[in-house]
């Protein structure tokens, strides 16, 4: 569907990873003998606020199964939510042991305004940040939120140019309020949008399929003229595409895009049946190596410890390229 849709092109660079079980325990820095075949092993601790995320759970198992290979066992909280309680409580678990780096999405990043320069003095414990910034960190990945936003923005325009010339609709945009670090992901879609006249209808926080599809459902019967949802991530525009169905509407009347290119969400894209159709997806075996990567550099003092992945856009005919990331994933 939306055979016209989409005329832009990213390269794709996935990396494949090697899947390796992760092993016996090293509890302390440098530690020997804790994955065979290593003379010394590191101890890296993972955080992520929406645990509950597809992406995050591919995310970490990459992780998980690529840090053997460097030598370095990886600990994965259970955070879930963005609850700040939870995430807290699991860093504090990793400093008392004395791992050797944390790399975390803070949930408050104020909330650790103390317990880093303690544990990087008192420890040597070094930390890394996965988009939201702290004080006094050791190094950072990720992906470009501005970038990912930038090519929305350019894709949507093109949208509603071919579909919409005349103007006449609304959009709806769902965001993350307590992650403004990732904010490109809606405000370069919105400045877009205002470009072009079209109002904004509804703009909710949502992160999940279930208030997606909650929040789509009430602008639907609402906003009759919303025509564009910009969603904060896959997860989001399932739930928005189900709305749509739902209602009996056309999808070829909506646009509907989602960041992340999680499991379920690049099949959704492949499929091209739905008003889902378009995603930025993060290569997730890349950012998984660069995270153990910038981690062990941060330890060691040898490289660089920061780093962004670039996102790819990616729709229907994409189908070759989609498949490389579900490989990844594990999926067919």
């Amino acid at each position: 569907m939306h055979s016209s849709k989409h005329v832009r092109r990213a390269a794709l660079a996935v990396s494949a990873v090697a899947a390796l079980s992760l092993t016996a325990c090293a509890q302390g820095g440098g530690a020997s003998g804790g994955i065979e075949g290593c003379d010394e092993t590191y101890t890296i601790g993972f955080s992520h606020p929406f645990g509950e995320a597809q992406f995050v759970k591919a995310l970490k198992q990459v992780i998980a199964d690529y840090g053997p290979e460097e030598c370095a066992e990886i600990l994965l909280d259970n955070t879930t939510a963005n609850n700040l309680e939870t995430q807290r409580e699991t860093v504090e678990s990793w400093v008392t042991q004395g791992v050797d780096a944390i790399v975390f999405w803070p949930v408050d990043p104020t909330a650790y305004a103390n317990i880093v320069p303690s544990s990087q003095q008192e420890k040597d414990i070094k930390w890394l940040t996965y988009v939201g910034p702290v004080d006094g960190q050791d190094g950072s990945v990720g992906f470009d939120p501005m970038q990912e936003g930038d090519s929305i923005a350019e894709d949507v325009t093109e949208w509603l140019g071919e579909n919409y010339p005349d103007g006449g609709v609304e959009a709806a945009v769902t965001i993350q309020t307590t992650q403004p670090t990732i904010q490109g992901r809606w405000t370069q879609p919105i400045a877009a949008l205002e470009e072009l006249d079209v109002p904004i209808a509804s703009k909710q926080d949502c992160s999940n399929q279930a208030c997606g599809l909650e929040i789509a459902t009430n602008v639907l019967r609402e906003n009759p003229d919303v025509r564009v949802f910009i969603s904060y991530n896959d997860d989001v525009a399932i739930g928005t595409q189900k709305a749509i169905e739902n209602a009996g509407l056309d999808p070829e009347d909506y646009y509907v895009n989602g960041y992340d290119g999680s499991p379920e969400g690049l099949a959704n894209v492949k499929a091209g049946d739905g008003a889902f159709d378009v995603t930025m997806a993060i290569p997730v075996a890349d950012l998984g190596r660069d995270i153990v990567k910038n981690a062990l550099a941060a330890v060691k003092g040898e490289g660089d410890p920061n780093s962004l992945t670039p996102s790819i856009k990616v729709e229907p005919s994409d189908a070759d390229k989609i498949d490389e990331l579900l490989a990844i994933f594990g999926n067919d």
